[in-house]
């Protein structure tokens, strides 16, 4: 039967049990919380705290995420299918290795965020910041990246996309300015009106991408 969890004991205590599933955890506090391989399938969070947290390997799927502080998490090999997280702070999360499928990120601080070698599909980000994220060798299928304030934009400012492989994903009107793409496999992405300003693109392979509008460095003109 699922919980109201509002102690640190109390999660503790459902930790060791193996039940942390569909609970709600509610006003906790518990920075550098390490559980391994933690089963959180449908669990929801409300306003808390898990700075620094260690929960490599766990099962994050179909979770809910308001107003929940995770910077510098570790959430690698993590499994994250069709979670939903809103006005949290993700800044330098390690999320290497992970697993992404049909998540949901809305307003949500991504800076410096780890996604090197993850797998993301069908993830959309929402008026997130993810300056100087870090994709290094992952993949990412029908991705999308979006900012609908007001002559906004989605914030990859200085974000490595080194050697990664984009297909289908949507990035209209986002900032890619001094993002690295060198070595990165592109295939059918939309760039549309997008900054890419000083993004450095050697041995990048952009293949039937719409860059109609875009700002682009000078070497991108060559592609076919």
């Amino acid at each position: 039967m699922a919980e109201v969890v509002e102690s640190s004991e109390q999660l503790k205590h459902l930790a060791r049990d193996r039940a942390l599933r569909g609970n709600t955890y509610r006003n906790l506090n518990i920075p550098g919380l390490r559980v391994e391989r933690a089963d959180f399938d449908g669990a929801i969070f409300e306003r808390v705290t898990f700075g620094g947290a260690e929960l490599e390997g766990g099962d994050l799927s179909r979770t809910t995420w308001n107003q929940v502080d995770l910077r510098r998490a570790q959430l690698h090999d993590t499994v994250v299918s069709r979670a939903a997280l809103t006005d949290c702070d993700l800044t330098e999360v390690g999320w290497t290795g992970a697993v992404l499928e049909h998540d949901t990120f809305e307003r949500v601080q991504l800076p410096n965020v780890d996604f090197e070698g993850a797998k993301l599909s069908g993830c959309r980000f929402v008026g997130c910041r993810l300056s100087k994220a870090r994709l290094r060798g992952a993949v990412l299928v029908r991705c999308s990246f979006s900012d609908p304030t007001p002559n906004a934009a989605a914030d990859l400012m200085n974000s490595d996309f080194s050697g990664a492989v984009l297909i289908d994903c949507e990035m209209k009107g986002a900032s890619f300015i001094r993002a690295d793409f060198s070595g990165a496999l592109l295939v059918r992405c939309n760039f549309t009106t997008a900054m890419l300003s000083g993004a450095r693109t050697e041995g990048a392979r952009f293949l039937d991408c719409n860059f109609l509008g875009a700002d682009i460095p000078d070497g991108m003109r060559r592609i076919p």
